[in-house]
C-alpha cells in the first residue's frame, strides 16, 4: 500500500476546481522583458507545445520561448543553469529527492519560488505537498501521476498465444515462450537514461513496500537497510530474469530508443517503463498495433502485486528568473482545470488531480483501477536523502546485471550512499 510520505491515491485527492488568479504579467523582478517567458522542459513534448499555444492565446502579447532538453542531460543542464543564475523562468522539477533537480535538492539553495499561495495547491494534501517542496513551502507543481506498469504489444502477445502475466511463474513462462519463438519477453535499455531501474522499482513495490509499507520510515530512522530487506530478493529475481533470457540481448548496450522500437515492432513482447513513454512507443509502431498494461508481478500470489505510482515530474519557478511574475501566472495555468484539459487532449498523462470525465488512454486501462487504489507504492528514490543514492543505485544495478558485482556488495554500496 502507499506509504505515508508519498502521494496518495487519486481517489483520496479533493475535487476542488482549479482556477487562474489575477497575477500581473507586467513588472519583471530581474530586468527582463515582461512579455517574454522562458521555459526549460522536455524535448519533443507535444503536451507542453499545446500548453504554450493556449497560454499565448489567453495572454495576447506574451511570447513563450521553450527549450527542449533530452533525458538524462536535462538533469545536469538545468541544475547547472539554475545554480549559476542563468536558467529559464520556468524549469522542470522532480518531486522529493533522487536527482539534482528535485524539489528537496533545489530547496536547499532557495532556488525556487514559493507557490504555496496559488489556488491549485489546495488540491494536494500534506503528504503530496511534502514531496513538492520543503519547510511547508510548495516549490513545484505536477499535473500527472507516473505509473510503472509492464506494457505489452497486444499483437505480439497474441502471436505467442499468451496473456499478460499475473504471477511470477507466468513471467518466467512468457520469457521461455518468447525465446522459443525468436522473441524476447521484455525489452531492456541498460544504458544511462534507459529503463533498467524501472523494473527494479516494479519488483520492490511488491517485495519491499507490499510486505513492509513503512520501510521508507524505518530506513530513515536507521531501523532498516537495503541489505537487510527484501531489496535482496528483488535483485535476485532481476538476475533470475536475466538468466532466463527475458531481456534484450546486450541489454547494457541498448538505448531507450532501441528498446522502445523493439516493443513497437513486436520484436519484444513487452517493456517495464514509465507510463509517459507509452505514447512514444505507440508513435513508433506500425498502424493497427495496440498496447496493453498490467502490473508486473513479483510473487505467485497475484493479490500481493503492488503497482508503482509516483507524482511525475513537473515545473517550478526559478527564483532568479527574469520574469518571475509571468512564470507564476504560467504555473497557475499549467495546474488549472483549463491547463489540465489542454494537457489531456495533447498527451497521455494520468492526471494528478481529479478531472471530470477523464478517460485514460486505452493502453492504461489495465492499471487504471489499481493506480487509484491503496495497492500502490511511490518510487523509492523520492524519499532517498540525496541524488547520490540514486546514482549509486543505478551504477550498482548496471554492474550487477553485467556480472561485475554481487547482490550483497551492491546493496552495501547503496547503504553507504544512503547514510552519506
Amino acid at each position: 500500500m502507499r506509504k505515508k510520505t508519498a502521494v496518495l491515491p487519486l481517489a483520496a485527492l479533493t475535487a476542488v476546481a482549479l482556477g487562474l488568479t489575477g497575477c500581473s504579467t507586467g513588472g519583471s523582478d530581474n530586468g527582463g522583458d515582461s512579455s517574454t517567458l522562458t521555459i526549460s522542459g522536455w524535448s519533443g513534448d507535444e503536451t507542453m507545445d499545446a500548453l504554450i499555444a493556449q497560454f499565448e492565446k489567453d495572454n495576447p502579447g506574451v511570447t513563450v520561448k521553450h527549450t527542449g532538453l533530452p533525458w538524462p542531460e536535462i538533469l545536469t543542464q538545468i541544475n547547472t543553469e539554475i545554480v549559476s543564475g542563468t536558467a529559464s523562468d520556468v524549469v522542470v522539477v522532480f518531486p522529493g529527492n533522487g536527482n539534482p533537480i528535485t524539489a528537496h535538492t533545489l530547496a536547499k539553495g532557495n532556488y525556487l519560488e514559493d507557490l504555496s499561495a496559488q489556488n491549485w495547491t489546495e488540491n494536494f494534501n500534506d503528504a503530496n505537498q511534502a514531496v513538492m517542496g520543503a519547510d511547508d513551502k510548495v516549490l513545484m507543481g505536477s499535473n500527472n501521476f507516473t505509473i510503472i506498469p509492464a506494457t505489452y504489444n497486444t499483437q505480439a502477445l497474441e502471436a505467442l498465444g499468451a496473456t499478460a502475466p499475473t504471477t511470477w511463474s507466468e513471467v518466467l513462462d512468457l520469457c521461455d515462450t518468447a525465446q522459443k519463438k525468436g522473441k524476447v519477453a521484455y525489452a531492456l535499455a541498460g544504458l544511462a537514461g534507459g529503463t533498467y531501474n524501472y523494473l527494479a522499482y516494479a519488483l520492490t513495490s511488491t517485495l519491499v513496500n507490499g510486505a513492509t509499507p513503512d520501510f521508507p520510515e524505518q530506513q530513515a530512522a536507521g531501523d532498516a537497510t537495503f541489505s537487510d530487506s527484501e531489496w535482496a530478493t528483488a535483485f535476485d529475481k532481476y538476475l533470475e530474469m536475466m538468466d532466463a533470457g527475458c531481456f534484450t540481448p546486450d541489454a547494457l548496450g541498448t538505448s531507450l530508443e532501441i528498446a522502445q522500437g523493439a516493443v513497437a515492432k513486436g520484436d519484444a513482447v513487452g517493456i517495464v517503463t514509465v507510463s509517459n513513454q507509452i505514447s512514444d512507443i505507440e508513435g513508433l509502431a506500425p498502424e493497427g498495433t495496440t498496447f496493453e498494461t498490467a502490473p508486473l508481478p513479483a510473487t505467485d500470489d497475484a493479490s500481493e502485486t503492488v503497482l508503482p505510482v509516483g507524482l511525475g515530474s513537473g515545473y517550478g519557478v526559478n527564483a532568479k528568473g527574469k520574469n518571475v511574475e509571468l512564470a507564476k501566472k504560467f504555473m497557475e495555468f499549467y495546474m488549472s482545470q483549463e491547463g489540465l484539459d489542454v494537457a489531456l487532449k495533447a498527451g497521455s498523462i494520468f492526471p494528478s488531480v481529479p478531472v471530470e470525465g477523464f478517460t485514460p488512454i486505452p493502453a492504461l486501462e489495465g492499471v487504471t483501477e489499481q493506480a487509484q487504489s491503496e495497492k500502490t507504492a511511490a518510487f523509492p528514490d523520492q524519499t532517498w536523502p540525496s541524488a547520490s543514492t540514486t546514482q549509486v543505485f543505478q551504477d550498482q544495478l548496471q554492474m550487477l546485471l553485467g556480472g561485475q558485482t554481487t547482490v550483497p556488495d551492491a546493496l552495501a554500496a547503496m547503504d553507504a550512499a544512503y547514510k552519506g
